[in-house]
């Protein structure tokens, strides 16, 4: 999605895994709440349920807990690790879109001083090209080679001012 000269044609595959995504961390949470639910219910049964002998009850009760406080952890760390890669996807995606953004403001830089360079020259022909009688050097025997070379030199000022803001240098790619 990065490299400057490709074009990214995958988006199909890119918005079906942040789907994926999105339900792997709604199951997780569902997950989450079925066991803090459990967990719960765990706490609130009575002792003699785990065991008639209170030490054991009392530990297989705390073992149970331990258990399902882990596996809540490991829950919580799967829906951390989706969310991340979810955000990591929109931060190419982002990334991508900037860099597309930088490539066709560079591109409009350019057109626009090739197009401020040759404006000037436009107008000037056009004023030449009109059919009236008394324009100046339009009679005289070096006009059009007076007219060529104030054209040249307009090119080469604005060219050079142009090339010096670096608004015709080619960026590296």
């Amino acid at each position: 999605m990065l490299k400057p000269n490709s074009r990214f044609i995958n988006w199909g595959s890119l918005m079906d895994a942040r789907s994926q995504l999105h339900v792997l961390e709604d199951l997780c949470d569902e997950q989450h709440d079925a066991m803090q639910e459990w967990l719960d219910s765990l706490r609130e049964q009575p002792m003699s349920s785990f065991a008639a002998d209170a030490q054991l009850a009392q530990t297989r009760r705390d073992q149970m807990v331990a258990r399902a406080r882990d596996v809540i952890e490991h829950i919580q760390r799967v829906v951390h690790h989706a969310r991340r890669l979810e955000q990591s996807a929109e931060t190419v995606v982002q990334i991508h879109f900037s860099a597309q953004s930088n490539r066709t403001n560079s591109i409009m830089r350019t057109l626009t001083a090739l197009t401020a360079i040759f404006l000037p020259l436009n107008l000037i022909t056009g004023f030449f090209g009109m059919n009236f009688e008394f324009l100046p050097l339009i009679h005289t025997r070096y006009g059009f080679w007076w007219i060529f070379g104030f054209m040249l030199v307009l090119i080469i000022v604005v060219g050079t001012v142009f090339w010096r803001k670096q608004y015709l240098a080619r960026t590296a790619r």
